[in-house]
């Protein structure tokens, strides 16, 4: 049963760091950055790492316009989006390229959400850490749409411990919806 267990983790985790890697993720309309947990209405080490990609991305694409998408979490006062807006602008991305999405509290909200604020017609890109691609790209299918995907690298600890955790009960929360 050990064996089996590792297997499905192994295999697993292949498909995800599969879904990192879009050649054609360049010159999107728009491009929606996944929020991240704040602490104390403090930027983390993940939203850091996303919003650090999300900059690199958009100088590269001038005419794309970013959606920040977070809401409020925790005990912030705050919502990640807010936060997420602050810290591109303090890198010289121009607030009138930026869309705040402020509702969203988990994954499926942020693409739901987002879908709202964005053309479907158009080329979208998503930005988030390596282990989240996988599920933000199937979450977009599900609400409609179709996303390019870039990534930003996570800490080892998220990859070991917060990857095979969080994704099993999203995944289980998903299949027992369906």
């Amino acid at each position: 049963m050990l064996k089996l267990i590792l297997y499905v983790i192994i295999i697993y985790a292949l498909v995800i760091m599969a879904a990192r890697y879009d050649f054609d993720a360049d010159n999107a309309d728009y491009l929606i950055v996944l929020g991240s947990s704040l602490n104390k209405d403090m930027e983390t080490f993940t939203l850091i790492n996303r919003v650090n990609r999300a900059e690199r991305y958009l100088k590269k694409n001038p005419d794309c316009l970013v959606i920040v998408s977070g809401g409020i979490t925790g005990n912030n006062t705050i919502s990640e989006a807010f936060k997420m807006q602050e810290m591109l602008i303090d890198r010289h991305i121009t607030r009138n390229r930026i869309i705040l999405e402020d509702k969203a509290q988990n994954t499926p909200e942020n693409m739901k959400f987002s879908k709202q604020l964005l053309d479907v017609n158009k080329k979208i890109t998503v930005c988030s850490s390596d282990y989240h691609i996988f599920r933000a790209r199937l979450l977009a299918r599900k609400y409609g749409y179709r996303v390019h995907a870039i990534f930003a690298p996570s800490m080892i600890t998220d990859l070991i411990i917060r990857l095979p955790l969080e994704e099993y009960f999203v995944f289980k929360n998903l299949l027992s919806k369906n």
